[in-house]
């Protein structure tokens, strides 16, 4: 904790900066673009993003800058991304159980956000999103306050936002909870560039089969294993995230 900053803050903004550096190591970063935000504790609008012009590997919990509902900065360089804030602020403004909000554009997955019929379900590990998944037209660059009524509308109790045409959303309750559902929305965007394009086949496995995976995913709360292993990777390739 530093700077007279709360420890109930100072816990979030350590997470969220692990959960950029995590971002680089999966290289689903796109140098100082995109954006990861964090609801401030005890507040119903207000979120930690980070400062415009940083690499994802800079980021750290005392260089995280904190915004109002208005994009107004109450802490840090009045540095903030537009399309960010308009992003972000359209979820935290509009669902509260959603703590950590995440949007990329991952290399290996944004083609599938191109697909014209929605990216299919075909293999175990995307069973877990079934029926989570909301879609979101394209509408250029997210610089327009009006786009959030509609970005929180195609939320809606989703876990994962398709941006058409422009890259994936993810919430969690926790830093955990949201950049596992990143992961995996990540893979079945993978899997259904892999799978369809090999032109063979495909098996479909039926609605029933992916309801009952996707209740079985349920019994393992995405992040609570794999949060506390992810920062162990965090500690050990560089713990500055954390100062």
């Amino acid at each position: 904790m530093k700077n007279n900053i709360s420890e109930a803050d100072w816990k979030v903004r350590v997470d969220l900066a692990a959960m950029f550096r995590l971002t680089n190591m999966m290289g689903w970063d796109d140098t100082v673009w995109n954006h990861i935000t964090a609801r401030a504790p005890g507040t119903d609008h207000t979120f930690f993003m980070h400062e415009m012009g940083l690499l994802y590997e800079e980021v750290k919990a005392s260089n995280l800058i904190k915004v109002d509902e208005h994009g107004k900065v109450l802490e840090g360089p009045e540095k903030a991304n537009t399309a960010g804030f308009i992003i972000h602020s359209a979820i935290h403004l509009n669902h509260p159980n959603a703590k950590f909000v995440f949007h990329a554009h991952p290399p290996s997955a944004l083609a599938a956000t191109a697909l014209k019929d929605g990216i299919p379900h075909l293999v175990q590990d995307s069973s877990m999103l079934y029926g989570k998944v909301g879609y979101h037209e394209w509408e250029g660059l997210s610089i327009n306050k009006d786009e959030r009524v509609r970005i929180a509308e195609n939320m809606g109790d989703n876990k994962v936002l398709i941006m058409k045409n422009h890259g994936l959303l993810t919430v969690g309750a926790t830093a955990g909870e949201a950049f596992m559902n990143m992961y995996y929305a990540i893979r079945m965007c993978e899997v259904a560039i892999q799978a369809t394009s090999s032109g063979l086949p495909l098996e479909r496995a039926t609605e029933e089969m992916w309801k009952l995976s996707q209740k079985q995913y349920d019994l393992f709360s995405p992040g609570l294993n794999e949060w506390p292993a992810l920062l162990r990777r965090c500690d050990a390739k560089d713990p500055s995230y954390k100062e």
